[in-house]
């Protein structure tokens, strides 16, 4: 009597623990989402939505995955795999009712939980719903119970050894399906701010990061420079040495431009052969200048590629805060337009932003 007892208690406890376990997965997976679509709302572009929709629905807990606008509109809509078909997406669904409440909400149906996270920038632009299955679930308490019971039997015999390990077992099921559910979110959120060549932050990140280093350089006055890099003569060496190469050397000036600057730096790929490098917690413009003639100088070595040199160049051009721009967008339009100076002047060289009296641009 005493051991079935125990047996029972597991059992009833363990049932408690997986309903908590499914609804923190749940929330794992529809704010992993959220976040991952966040920028193709935020930019109205929502060619990527798709690949987000069905790289969550690649989970075999999930039945369904869904993003609207905040009327309802349907944006993308994915139904999870099944014995039948792999994830696919649905395109018969044009509107549904977002929830009027909260950022939140958790709808539980008879065989599935259906979570609503919203899309929220400083503002909410959205919401994303996943229905996740609960057969995972309950098929695994099965087991448990299963396990429980013949365990349950042979603490009669074998003593309250074997009890622990019943526990021991089903509290390791769970964990291992939280860590799956966990580096799934890691593989999301690396997808929408990394670019996939380079692993550098990409566009998306990017923002953030410029406005970190702007609040960061106003509260210790600092120089802040923003440098845009446009390497020269790429589409030569994609031609003559093929794309492969051209890979290799986007990666290579990636790797070179990180050793180049401080941990606190950032270096970001725009796309292309495009990057952009911020440098702060500088004293004076002549330090500012000291650093990115440093990003210029680490190209000067050639790339060997199959018994050939390839030698890379850049146009470098940059502007500084607080003396050129107080914000973001107007720091990279600056040093976008003295990039462009400095490659209309020959290339494989750095021009600053400097406004002249007549208010049109010119370098130095």
């Amino acid at each position: 009597m005493l051991v079935a007892a125990g047996a029972l208690w597991i059992i009833h406890n363990d049932s408690d623990m997986a309903e908590q376990y499914q609804l923190r997965d749940g929330n794992l997976i529809v704010e992993g989402l959220a976040n991952a679509v966040a920028p193709e709302l935020v930019s109205r572009d929502y060619g990527g939505l798709e690949g987000r929709l069905l790289q969550t629905a690649s989970d075999p807990n999930v039945r369904a995955a869904l993003v609207i606008d905040t009327q309802g509109q349907v944006l993308g809509y994915v139904h999870g795999s099944s014995r039948d078909a792999p994830a696919h997406p649905v395109f018969d669904l044009q509107k549904v009712l977002p929830p009027h409440t909260g950022h939140m909400l958790e709808e539980v149906h008879p065989d599935s939980l259906s979570i609503w996270h919203v899309v929220n920038v400083g503002i909410d632009i959205g919401w994303v719903r996943v229905d996740i299955g609960t057969n995972y679930y309950a098929q695994n308490m099965e087991k448990i119970k299963r396990e429980v019971w013949g365990l349950a039997l042979a603490v009669t015999i074998a003593g309250v050894f074997l009890l622990g390990a019943a526990i021991f077992r089903s509290h390791t099921l769970l964990r291992q399906r939280e860590t799956e559910v966990e580096e799934h979110q890691h593989l999301l959120e690396d997808k929408a701010y990394y670019d996939a060549l380079t692993h550098l932050p990409n566009r998306s990140l990017l923002s953030d990061r410029l406005t970190q280093a702007i609040a960061r350089n106003a509260r210790n006055q600092c120089v802040l420079a923003v440098c845009f890099v446009d390497l020269d003569n790429f589409k030569p060496i994609n031609d003559t040495f093929g794309h492969d190469a051209g890979d290799r050397v986007l990666v290579e000036v990636a790797r070179r431009f990180q050793a180049s600057v401080r941990g606190d730096d950032t270096v970001a790929r725009l796309g292309g052969d495009e990057f952009v490098v911020l440098l702060g917690e500088m004293e004076h413009a002549q330090e500012a200048e000291l650093a990115v003639d440093r990003l210029l100088l680490c190209l000067s070595e050639p790339l060997p590629s199959g018994g050939k040199q390839i030698n890379m160049q850049a146009s470098i051009g940059y502007a500084l805060y607080p003396d050129d721009g107080k914000d973001g967008e107007s720091l990279l339009n600056l040093s976008d337009q003295a990039m462009y100076q400095a490659k209309s002047s020959g290339g494989n060289r750095i021009r600053r932003y400097l406004q002249s009296p007549d208010t049109s641009a010119v370098s130095v």
